[in-house]
């Protein structure tokens, strides 16, 4: 895939989650875009973000939130 296009999307749920994170697997800012969905929204989010899919993020949350001192 060449860097600043957009990807081709299927409309196949699975193939798209498989395409979006090999997008973002090399992404130099994957952990700040994965840190910044945690801290807008939580246990609610869709897609994928830092190359994570959404169960993984939503199942990270309650451990990332406990590190980070119990969601103060």
């Amino acid at each position: 895939m060449e860097v600043g296009r957009e990807p081709v999307w299927s409309g196949d749920d699975l193939g798209d989650r498989e395409l979006a994170a090999r997008v973002c697997a090399g992404c130099p800012v994957r952990r700040e875009c994965l840190e910044l969905e945690l801290r807008a929204s939580g246990g609610q989010v869709f897609g994928v973000w830092g190359a994570l899919s959404a169960d993984d993020v939503r199942a990270l949350y309650p451990v990332w939130r406990e590190r980070r001192g119990g969601g103060r």
